[in-house]
């Protein structure tokens, strides 16, 4: 038997943001060859590609060149918009990844709750996230 109500789904917005940042996902040369980069820079362990405060939201602008699943290791967000319009007909509720299709920008916001830490976030894309299109965060 299903209860009367479901759950309510928290909504965070834009104005909720302490900062937002942006990543563009993309392919280049890494090291004299093709490889894939996200912001300019291929995956280097030491690197920090953002450092944000635990019990923060932030917005996330995540733009790609073609298409480019995104997910982020322990931190649900929820999908603001894509493009200059609204989220898509299935970008409601909680995710942890987003589907960016080619030269798409869509915005994200985070609350980041829970754990102190290191974490990553990196293009879904097999051949890509072995290939280390990832880059680091740290909760802090």
């Amino acid at each position: 038997m299903l209860p009367a109500r479901l759950s309510t789904v928290e909504r965070l917005t834009a104005e909720q943001a302490v900062t937002t940042r942006s990543f563009s996902f993309r392919a280049g040369e890494v090291l004299g060859g093709h490889g894939w980069l996200i912001g300019q820079r291929a995956f280097s362990p030491g690197h920090i590609a953002a450092r944000p405060r635990l019990g923060t939201v932030e917005v996330w602008r995540l733009r790609a060149d073609f298409h480019r699943p995104v997910h982020l290791h322990l931190h649900p967000f929820q999908v603001l918009s894509r493009g200059s319009e609204g989220p898509g007909p299935f970008d409601a509720g909680w995710k942890d990844t987003v589907d960016l299709r080619p030269a798409e920008e869509v915005a994200i916001a985070i609350r980041f709750d829970g754990y102190r830490g290191t974490y990553v976030f990196h293009c879904h894309n097999l051949e890509h996230e072995d290939m280390a299109m990832m880059a680091n965060f740290v909760v802090r």
